[in-house]
């Protein structure tokens, strides 16, 4: 096809110029490996829980050079203010961490019960009316809490999908500029609540209407106890899609189809994705869309009918009496108030509800409102359910009254640490306290809090470089 094609050749330049754009195109093709959100991803290899089989399905050439290009902060922490003084760190975390296991309450009547985790996009506390979030944009959610119970002061780890994913299920925190999931070789050498529930006898799955491979999703649900990986690729092309991929309300009916043939009891986790820009909906927006604020408004209100929706029809299965329903966001986002700035504290209040039977009655519409973390999850759920939750040493339990009150969130060059007295934010790159909730509390408590907030993420960076 290019054999006469050369750079002096002036005959036919309309002819040449075709063959050009052609043989561009069929490259571009090739080498990025097709027109999806995430196409050349070793993710897209794994297709086993053996790790040793997905290592040998992975191309070696490509994982070589990967390695030798790999540079920046795999190499270096980006927060080293104790040095290496192992115990001074652990003397300030201390108070964060410090707890009475025996004073664990028990919310749930049974310790065998189905668990579904819906993990939600972007769904900020400014969308739910309960956590002093706008009215009317989620009252299925209203309905959800009323029957069951609210954590009203939870803050998620950071503020992308990927850091949310592994710190509700592995309960790691984040670790600012990087990310553990992108790395397979380190996130499957990290635990998750996935292979606890897995070793309890559990049938365990994933559920996502995009591509699992995005952000390594699949092979970290394959490496930690999920055995079945249900994505965009499982849906027919006469399913529902929007740009990320299948529509929420097109895979929650899937889980149902697939929990009444399912083995119980079995542990389920489903992370939405309409929610999320250019925040697509084919049948309408309910509050507009002359701006990305009332899209938003719009999708998280689809999400809540959805949600609310897949309860409803799951009410009718048998599975539902012994059945957990977990609703959890990822992380939260500027919008819908577009007020806050990404190192207030508000852009990550998240909700985090525990809904069903199997909740004992006298906890039903209770209000747990002590101050706690996105992490927290993997050790208030295991507990719950008397499962290990030594692994999760990040990982606190919400139920417990004696669980210190203290949250912790990260951005890419910024963190900070939410407790009932104070809020503080620190910007890494600056290096000064960017922001304070209480101009009058004294500065030596504030440093004292912030100084909290600093070993915690220098050992959790410290953790992600050794894994």
């Amino acid at each position: 096809m290019f054999k006469k094609v050369y750079f002096f050749n002036v005959k036919s330049p309309i002819g040449n110029f075709l063959k050009l754009a052609v043989g561009v195109f069929v490259l571009f093709t090739f080498i990025r490996g097709g027109y999806g959100r995430a196409t050349l991803n070793p993710s897209k290899a794994y297709y086993s829980e053996v790790t040793f089989y997905n290592h040998a399905a992975v191309n070696t050439q490509w994982s070589l050079l990967r390695d030798f290009f790999t540079k920046s902060t795999k190499l270096k922490s980006p927060y080293d203010f104790y040095g290496s003084d192992q115990q001074v760190i652990q003397e300030q975390l201390k108070p964060a961490f410090q707890s009475q296991p025996d004073s664990a309450v028990e919310v749930l009547s049974t310790t065998r019960p189905n668990v579904v985790i819906i993990m939600l996009e972007s769904f900020v506390g400014d969308l739910i009316q309960s956590l002093g979030g706008e009215k009317g944009i989620t009252p299925h959610m209203e309905e959800l809490i009323k029957g069951g119970i609210l954590f009203d002061h939870i803050y998620s780890a950071a503020d992308r999908s990927d850091k949310g994913m592994v710190a509700i299920l592995s309960g790691f925190p984040a670790q600012g500029p990087e990310s553990i999931i992108k790395y397979i070789d380190k996130h499957e050498n990290m635990p998750a609540i996935g292979q606890e529930f897995d070793h309890a006898g559990y049938e365990t799955s994933f559920y996502h209407g995009g591509q699992s491979e995005f952000y390594n999703f699949k092979s970290y649900m394959l490496t930690h106890g999920i055995s079945r990986v249900v994505d965009n690729a499982n849906f027919g092309l006469d399913a529902e899609r929007a740009s990320w991929g299948v529509y929420d309300h097109v895979v929650f009916n899937q889980m149902i189809h697939d929990f009444n043939k399912e083995k119980q009891p079995f542990f389920s986790t489903i992370f939405t994705l309409i929610n999320h820009e250019p925040f697509e909906l084919k049948h309408g927006y309910k509050f507009g869309s002359t701006n990305n604020a009332d899209k938003f408004r719009s999708t998280a209100n689809y999400t809540d009918s959805a949600v609310f929706d897949f309860i409803g029809k799951a009410k009718k299965e048998a599975w539902y009496k012994n059945t957990l329903f977990v609703i959890v966001a990822d992380h939260g986002h500027r919008l819908p108030s577009e007020k806050w700035e990404l190192f207030h504290p508000n852009r990550f209040h998240i909700p985090l509800i525990f809904f069903g039977d199997v909740i004992k009655p006298e906890y039903r519409g209770k209000i747990f409102n002590r101050i706690g973390n996105q992490t927290d999850l993997a050790t208030t759920l295991l507990t719950q359910l008397k499962l290990p939750t030594n692994r999760y040493h990040w990982s606190r339990d919400l139920f417990n009254p004696t669980t210190p009150q203290i949250a912790f969130y990260n951005s890419k060059d910024a963190f900070g640490a939410v407790t009932p007295e104070q809020s503080v934010s620190f910007d890494n790159v600056g290096r000064i306290i960017n922001y304070r909730s209480n101009k009058e509390y004294p500065a030596a408590k504030t440093d004292s809090i912030l100084n909290i907030a600093k070993a915690y993420y220098q050992q959790v960076y410290r953790e992600f470089l050794k894994y």
